[in-house]
């Protein structure tokens, strides 16, 4: 009798795909709206599977996105920016989105949550 076993049985890898949950931001917070210094502290989207918007901190946004539970995005035209964690040394983490074709920081645009 033969018994067949492949390698990922063997090695107890389990494959199963991972599903990372994918929100459009929809507005942010600044202390000062428009100061081009200040960071974003707050960022909103909405949750489809709790049928509300929901205001999170920069710094929870930064732990789910570390944590590759969640990517955040902002609607474009003619694209999807997604965001991303900058670390600079000596300060704390931040976001903004990849440089799309407009090469700005897409998050700036949004409204104010």
């Amino acid at each position: 009798m033969y018994l067949s076993l492949d390698f990922h049985t063997l090695v107890g890898i389990n494959l199963t795909p991972i599903t990372m949950a994918s929100y459009q931001i929809l507005c942010i917070t600044k202390p000062d709206v428009n100061s081009t210094h200040e960071h974003i502290t707050y960022v909103g989207y909405y949750d489809p599977t709790a049928r509300t918007r929901v205001v999170i901190t920069v710094s929870d946004a930064v732990k789910r996105i570390d944590a590759n539970s969640v990517e955040f995005y902002v609607s474009v035209p003619q694209a999807t920016a997604y965001v991303t964690v900058v670390r600079p040394v000596g300060r704390d983490p931040y976001i903004k989105t990849v440089p799309d074709y407009t090469g700005k920081d897409n998050l700036l645009k949004l409204d104010q949550c």
